[in-house]
Formats: C-alpha cells, structure tokens, sequence
C-alpha cells in the first residue's frame, strides 16, 4: 500500500487576494502548487499586476504547475462571473475545485471616527465579495463534488482586538461559512470552512503589529504574548499548509469549522 498524500494533481483552484509575493494569498496559492493544483493568482488594484504575474511566475518556474493572472475588484456578481470564466478558458477545464477567499481591506479607524465609505467599502470587499465569488465558483465554475471552500477569516472575530470594523466583516465570514457548510455539503458535496489567522506580519498587517519607529505596537506585544505554540508570530506559510489540509481528500469529513491558525491563541490567559 502507497503511503497517503495529499496530493492535488489535476485540481484548479483560485486564490483571491494572492498577487503579493509576501502576503498569505500568494503563500497559500505556493502550497497548492507545490503539491500538483493549477493555481489562479488574483489580484485587485492595478499597481499590483506587476507582483501578481511575478507570483505565478515563480510558481511555474519554481513547481512546474500551470498558472494564470485575473484582476478584478470583487464588490460585484459580474466581475466574479468574467473572472470564473477567464479561468476555465485559461485552464481549458470546464470547473474549479479548490476557492480560497483570501481578499480583504481593512483601516484602524475607531469607533467615533468610521465613516459610512468606510463600512460600505470594508463589507463589500470583506463580505459581499466573498458571497458573489462563492456563488461564481459554484454556479459558472461548476465546482463539483468533492470541492473545497475555504475562508480566510482571523481571530479578530473572537478576539477583542482591533480594527474593529473588520473583524466584524470577518464575524460575518464565519457565520456564511457555518450557513453554506450545510446548504453546500448536502446539494453539492463541498465542503467550507474558516481558517483563522493570528498576527502574521504582512505588507497588509504592518501598520497593526509595528509602531512608526520599528518597535512592537501594544497589539503585536499582546497576541505574542497570548501565542502558545512557539516564541515567535505566525507567519503566511503556517496559513497556507492549513489550507493545504483543509483543501485535501483527507479533510472530506471536516466542514462548517472555524480553526484558528495562531499558535494557539484562545482569548483567555
């Protein structure tokens, strides 16, 4: 008997937010194509196509697995529809198996201070975005049975710590994971679930975790602090064999869960 992989030759999958060399997405998108997955890199703003097509390069050159560039702000149902269909065209394959909704925006604003831009903008990109790429995944994408959804959420939505307006869009997250686990897993046989990151620095999370003079800000000293598993933070490869467990064969009997992926932190002492 061969030992067990967890292998995902002959998959295609898509990574929302994966066009940052040093971000989780593009972490993630490396792991799966590290074990055999056709890997889309996605993209939002434009500065950033240059990094993106450098990520899926990389990838190709580095694992010998087929990559493709999509771009698109994905507040919308249509940008979702044309990204799915760009990637089946891409790929010459007529469905996607593995989505990875990574994307997402975030602003340290307190309370007294959000703006109605800022909620309407935090909940599209945070929220809505990942409703309308689900739905284009499963419907355009003909995710079949067997798929995967995976939810980059934080432990933001558990932990009292900042930015709050995030980490209620990340709150929302875990309950649509919850909801579609089960309207998904017995209509379609996919599977969907939350991983949760703790502090990982990021070009995204620098400004949260590092003060202006370099030093740890009191955010960074208190998740390190609370951290369990190691003396040191998180980092994006530690998200991304996560994902690589969740999008295998062998997490078939694991959905609607929301695992924190933080070296431990609980939110208690």
């Amino acid at each position: 008997m061969s030992a067990d992989t967890l292998s995902l030759a002959g998959k295609t999958a898509l990574v929302t937010g994966s066009g940052r060399e040093t971000g989780i997405g593009a972490a993630i998108a490396r792991a799966l194509a590290r074990n055999g997955a056709s890997v889309a890199i996605h993209y939002v703003s434009e500065t950033s196509k240059a990094r993106a097509e450098k990520v899926a390069s990389n990838i190709t050159k580095e694992y010998g697995t087929r990559t493709t560039v999509v771009q698109g702000a994905l507040e919308t149902q249509e940008t979702s529809k044309n990204m799915v269909e760009q990637i089946l065209k891409a790929f010459g394959v007529d469905h996607i198996d593995i989505l990875v909704n990574n994307a997402a925006t975030a602003q340290n604003t307190p309370l007294l201070e959000v703006k109605q831009e800022q909620l309407e903008h935090e909940f599209a990109a945070n929220v809505f975005s990942v409703v309308y790429m689900t739905q284009a995944v499963v419907g355009v994408g003909r995710m079949p049975q067997g798929g995967r959804i995976v939810n980059i959420g934080s432990i933001g939505s558990k932990v009292l710590i900042p930015p709050a307006v995030y980490s209620a869009t990340k709150a929302a997250m875990d309950a649509l994971t919850t909801l579609w686990a089960g309207e998904l897993g017995k209509s379609h046989g996919i599977t969907v679930n939350t991983l949760a990151p703790g502090p990982v620095p990021t070009d995204r999370s620098k400004d949260y975790l590092v003060a202006p003079d370099g030093s740890p800000t009191p955010v960074q000293l208190a998740m390190y602090e609370a951290t369990r598993a190691a003396n040191r933070l998180g980092t994006p490869e530690d998200v991304a064999d996560a994902t690589l467990l969740l999008v295998s064969e062998k997490s078939r009997w694991i959905t609607a869960q929301y695992i924190s992926v933080s070296g431990g932190i609980t939110g208690t002492s």
